[in-house]
């Protein structure tokens, strides 16, 4: 990478400041070549997610970067957004803050209600220690078919109230927080004056894992993204779907909107900076890049489901055992980060496709 350099070029830190720990960064470079577009890699918003964004931005950095200064498109990497997370092998910062809950463009998102979270939340939040996890995992499912049957086979309910994010319940799943947390300044600082350049387009893409089928690259758009790069990504990548590669939106069937949601925040950034409303530019894009690791059938979110509520609950209210505690945590980093060989091979395989693609196209 050394050949590749200039003097424009930089690699950078931002401490995040933290009670316990004094050495957490968030690390970020930035290859300027004075392009006309500009591409953005980013990893570990959710830090049990980072380990596969990581191993995908160092792909592209090995393998694509030269490719892409070549085309004149300058590149941004930034490399684990939420480090305690990745330290820790939890999807929260610190303080249990999901920060792809926390990227609100309007302050009063903060007091955002979550009704059916509100409703379900003794579902999603057992307070006693975990016990046997296999017994434990058995009683989540049947407690979760439970509702599901309650509420007339309607799964919108548990699924809305469950992932889209809440702002009431500091020790609940997916807890948006009260107000920034230090990460929204930090990209700010990052990606503002990068974004703001004239760049006749800039792609963002948040890597993470967890949603969808196993081994597939879903790609999600945002609630209102730019409907001409919109076309565009399409025509690039929308015709991979043998490939495992699939574009969607939050509203199709296994997915869902989300509040907060990094990929909506960083299209309004250079509005933000010029001091008018936070309106999202028509020249920047930013989606998810989501490797699924259980699938979209029943059987596989409940597994999913159980295994976040598990991981939630022993981390506020322990468990009966280390040995409990230590499957627990198995269970999680499996949800997020798959040891399977031909996942992992997958994976690789899929970010190739759609980089060649990117640098082809873009």
């Amino acid at each position: 990478m050394q050949a590749l350099a200039t003097p424009a070029d930089y690699c950078r830190s931002i401490a995040v400041s933290s009670p316990s720990e004094s050495d957490l960064t968030i690390d970020y470079g930035f290859f300027d070549r004075g392009g006309d577009r500009l591409l953005i890699l980013q990893s570990g918003i959710h830090g049990s997610e980072g380990e596969t964004g990581s191993a995908v931005e160092n792909f592209v950095l090995r393998e694509y970067l030269p490719k892409l200064l070549a085309k004149h498109i300058d590149v941004l990497f930034i490399h684990s957004l939420n480090p305690w997370g990745f330290r820790h092998d939890r999807r929260t910062d610190e303080f249990n803050v999901n920060l792809n809950r926390n990227f609100v463009t309007s302050p009063g998102d903060y007091r955002k209600d979550n009704p059916y979270y509100d409703q379900l939340r003794s579902l999603f939040e057992p307070m006693a220690a975990v016990g046997n996890t296999l017994l434990e995992a058995l009683r989540n499912h049947g407690r979760f078919l439970g509702e599901f049957s309650a509420l007339g086979f309607d799964g919108q309910p548990i699924t809305v109230g469950l992932n889209s994010g809440q702002y009431r319940h500091s020790n609940g799943l997916n807890y948006g927080g009260m107000a920034p947390a230090q990460q929204v300044s930090a990209l700010k600082d990052i990606l503002g004056p990068i974004v703001s350049r004239p760049y006749r387009k800039a792609l963002f893409l948040d890597f993470h894992t967890g949603l969808g089928n196993a081994g597939e690259l879903a790609i999600i758009k945002g609630i209102h993204p730019s409907e001409s790069m919109t076309r565009e990504l399409e025509t690039m990548l929308g015709g991979h779907e043998a490939d495992g590669i699939v574009i969607h939106s939050g509203s199709d069937q296994g997915f869902y909107p989300t509040i907060g949601d990094v990929i909506d925040f960083v299209p309004t950034l250079p509005a933000q900076r010029s001091g008018g409303p936070p309106n999202a530019s028509e020249n920047i894009l930013a989606v998810t890049m989501e490797y699924g690791t259980m699938g979209l059938d029943l059987l596989s979110q409940l597994r999913t489901a159980s295994r976040m509520v598990m991981e939630n609950q022993a981390h506020f209210f322990g468990c009966t055992s280390p040995e409990v505690c230590a499957a627990v945590r198995k269970d999680s980093h499996e949800l997020f980060s798959p040891s399977d060989p031909v996942w992992r091979t997958r994976v690789m395989r899929e970010a190739d496709l759609a980089f060649t693609d990117l640098v082809n196209q873009f």
